[in-house]
């Protein structure tokens, strides 16, 4: 009973140390509830922070920089949390340092999803996040930096199956995050290269990194083997993708579309 009296006034701490600026003693409050009361007390702390705030607080820490918020949120409430990571950016900061930009979301949502060897939790992360249009987003914003290596395991996939296959040479940091998609969640992995590649017909059109890169495939006159012939299906670059991330910045807290019932954004889900 002395747990649940405290844990609304816990909340509120943490909720004014977070929006004060003060992240570390904010964290040193969630660590004083776990010693206290035991991690499942966190978990409700954490559950019950609006999602502006616990994006604020856990978007101090990333896969060097660990914190017991980053093990303990709730599935649902990180991918509500998700919706406002971008919320600090502008369209000069996107324009003149996208790489900047992917890299610190790539380390946050990396250190989440990872930050356990916890499989069933790794799941339901990866779930929950890609039942929102801004989970789909950001992950896109991730894979669209080794676009070449996405689209080699994306046509390896559809060819012979997630488990059987997905298979790359290639070292980026990405790849373990994509493989742990296409086989935790097939849809929310097809949702991923549709947002990349909007216009993708699976068996009519091939797959092509960017626009900026189709261009220099065609000044390099690298189409002269029959390539003329196909269909590509274009790529959306690393800035569209924070761009639209961006913009999908809620304008208040919304709760998260349940998985499979996803409203499109032209159903004003961000009022």
């Amino acid at each position: 009973m002395t747990e649940t009296k405290n844990l609304p006034s816990i909340s509120r701490q943490v909720t004014e140390l977070v929006l004060a600026g003060s992240t570390k003693h904010a964290e040193d409050a969630i660590n004083d509830t776990a010693e206290q009361f035991g991690d499942l007390a966190v978990v409700e702390v954490l559950e019950s922070l609006e999602p502006q705030v616990a994006s604020l607080h856990l978007s101090a820490f990333d896969g060097g920089k660990l914190s017991l918020a980053t093990l303990l949120i709730p599935p649902k409430a990180w991918a509500e949390s998700l919706a406002y990571f971008a919320a600090t950016w502008d369209a000069d900061w996107i324009e003149d340092e996208p790489e900047v930009l992917a890299e610190s979301l790539f380390a946050h949502i990396h250190g989440v999803i990872f930050s356990s060897d916890d499989e069933d939790r790794r799941a339901e992360l990866i779930h929950e996040a890609l039942a929102t249009d801004w989970g789909t987003t950001a992950f896109a914003v991730l894979f669209s930096t080794a676009t070449e290596e996405i689209i080699e395991i994306a046509n390896d996939i559809h060819n012979r199956g997630s488990h059987s296959s997905g298979q790359t040479s290639s070292d980026h940091d990405v790849i373990p995050l994509a493989l742990e998609i296409a086989r935790t969640d097939s849809d929310g992995w097809d949702r991923v290269l549709f947002e990349i590649f909007p216009d993708w017909q699976p068996g009519e059109n091939q797959l092509q990194a960017s626009s900026d890169d189709a261009e220099n495939h065609d000044d390099n006159g690298d189409d002269d083997e029959g390539n003329n012939d196909h269909e590509f299906a274009i790529g959306r670059s690393t800035k569209e993708l924070l761009m639209r991330l961006r913009n999908q910045v809620p304008s208040k807290a919304v709760s998260t579309p349940k998985a499979g019932q996803r409203p499109s954004l032209g159903e004003d889900i961000f009022s």
